[in-house]
């Protein structure tokens, strides 16, 4: 049937497939105009990474047509294959978890618990929680499975969707940018710059614990205002499919708990997968599957109503994990030009000769602004951290300093470029447009960036390191 005129009229603010469609044919443009080039690759530790010192320009250019162009959305859709089949597995779980009441049924539990409690501290701990768990764990992907159960949570008590979302993403972008063992970058970047791996881990704590305190403050400023001023709400002319959780009084049955202790088990293996198994998608993947199918067995339901509730919950997070291969196609358009290196290269341009504390000042911003063209935390680091590394020697800058630099500069700039999948994937689930976001979060990460800069040359002074 035929969406009405009227309908698609009504829709003003831009589904974020059409956001990363313009920004895609942008790039291609950009990929057409500027000059190839590229660094040689060694072999280190497993893994090819740059020689600083080996960037030349290409001899011929290779232009980007409209074969290629199109050809970028099966490329984009191959190579964010892992993380969006990683996405629609949580989704299956959560839809498991959700559809049997046992995700309304904790949180109403934990509410009537908590019914004198202000709101201020519940917030405090789901973020402190959350955020320690993605500093950890850097699955900041599952935001987009976590935010669906804390909205109506907020909006029962009297806040709206974009406070109890935001409770999520901001604990994410904390958790992610600080992050204390995350593999995808701080582990691979270590080990380019030979440093032991995750050392240096008391001082991200710092970092991190600064950005939970900042951002939690700065969320709350807001949540007073729109519970006193409803209209002040960042999403009041949105459509919601979110409601607040029923006044009903909600019962642990035998079937929920037997399902709850399921979940609660293999969440938990989840996590030490992640951590100290060095879980990577498909084993990530694995392990929703098998949330999905087991707590939906425990619980009762037969294996065709699990199978259902599985597909009901991957159609939850169906536009979330697509936003992925837009993200992944800018890159493979720019990589078939053979542009990125040279991007690269000329912004390395802006350190070299700098004294260490400038010099360190410009690498967060100078990471946030390749995070533009390469939205992938380990495949920045491959490619971006042979390169500072020396430049922070020759500047005096320690090698832990640079890759705290690098690493907070991409955690953060995840929450703000338009080029990166999973933020567009949480603000899609969240129902928040992408503008609003940037008009609400962009003082916010302005402030997480000064405070960054200042982080990264108390470094400089104390010389952090071991080296």
């Amino acid at each position: 049937m035929a969406i009405p005129e009227q309908e698609l009229k009504a829709k003003k603010d831009n589904h974020p497939f059409t956001n990363l469609f313009i920004i895609l044919v942008g790039a291609t443009v950009l990929a057409n105009l500027i000059k190839p080039g590229s660094y040689e690759r060694v072999l280190m530790n497993g893994r090819n990474v740059v020689d600083p010192n080996s960037f030349t320009f290409a001899a011929e250019k290779v232009y980007v047509g409209i074969p290629t162009f199109f050809m970028s959305f099966f490329h984009g859709f191959k190579d964010a294959s892992s993380l969006m089949a990683m996405i629609l597995f949580a989704g299956a779980a959560f839809g498991v978890v959700t559809r049997t009441g046992l995700m309304e049924t904790a949180l109403k539990t934990l509410t009537r618990k908590l019914s004198h409690t202000s709101f201020y501290v519940i917030a405090f701990v789901l973020m402190a929680v959350w955020g320690t768990m993605v500093a950890f764990t850097s699955m900041w992907e599952l935001a987009m499975v976590i935010i669906p159960a804390v909205v109506p949570l907020a909006l029962v008590l009297g806040y709206d969707v974009a406070t109890g979302a935001s409770i999520i993403i901001l604990a994410s972008c904390c958790g992610f940018a600080a992050a204390l063992s995350n593999p995808l970058f701080t582990a691979i970047a270590h080990q380019i710059a030979e440093l032991p791996i995750y050392s240096g881990m008391w001082y991200r704590a710092i970092v991190f614990v600064t950005f939970l305190l900042i951002s939690y403050t700065f969320l709350m400023i807001y949540a007073r205002k729109v519970k006193q001023v409803p209209s002040k709400s960042l999403v009041k002319l949105e459509e919601t499919n979110y409601t607040a959780y029923s006044s009903e009084e909600a019962h642990f049955t035998p079937a929920l708990i037997r399902a709850g202790i399921a979940f609660l088990l293999l969440f938990a293996f989840l996590i030490y997968g992640t951590i100290k198994l060095k879980f990577d998608f498909p084993q990530m993947a694995a392990t929703f599957a098998a949330i999905s199918i087991i707590v939906g067995l425990v619980y009762g339901l037969s294996l065709n109503n699990t199978m259902i509730l599985m597909g009901e919950g991957m159609k939850d997070m169906f536009f979330g994990a697509m936003v992925m291969l837009f993200a992944r196609a800018i890159l493979y358009v720019l990589n078939t030009a053979g542009i990125v290196d040279t991007i690269i290269y000329y912004l390395a341009k802006v350190v070299v000769g700098r004294p260490p504390m400038i010099a360190a000042s410009i690498l967060p911003i100078l990471q946030a602004i390749i995070d533009f063209f390469i939205p992938s935390g380990s495949g920045q680091a491959v490619i971006t951290i042979p390169i500072l590394v020396p430049l922070g020697d020759m500047a005096g800058i320690t090698r832990q300093v640079v890759c705290l630099a690098a690493q907070l500069g991409d955690g953060l700039a995840n929450f703000v470029m338009p080029t990166e999948g999973t933020l567009l994937g949480i603000l899609l689930v969240a129902g928040i447009p992408y503008k609003k976001w940037i008009k609400f979060f962009l003082p916010l990460w302005i402030i997480l960036m000064i405070v960054t800069i200042i982080y990264v040359n108390i470094g400089v002074v104390i010389k952090l390191g071991p080296f």
